[in-house]
């Protein structure tokens, strides 16, 4: 069943010109981006749905400053 599928896919995107390895790599690319904006909302202590919209404000870089400060002494 996958082969006839994958068959019949192949096919179809061949007659209309699709690129069937860009578009996995365009979806590889769009994951790695969104690890990477996750981390970064992570150290700013910013949560944000999947969409990128910002759900919780985080700390501002002077008060993560001061809590690392803290965090030294």
């Amino acid at each position: 069943m996958n082969f006839t599928i994958s068959k019949r896919q192949s096919k179809l995107c061949a007659a209309r010109g699709f690129d069937l390895r860009k578009w996995e790599g365009l979806i590889e690319e769009g994951n790695t981006l969104r690890r990477d904006i996750k981390a970064v909302a992570n150290e700013y202590d910013v949560e944000r749905d999947e969409l990128g919209r910002k759900i919780r404000e985080g700390l501002t870089c002077t008060e993560k400053g001061e809590r690392k400060e803290k965090e030294w002494r």
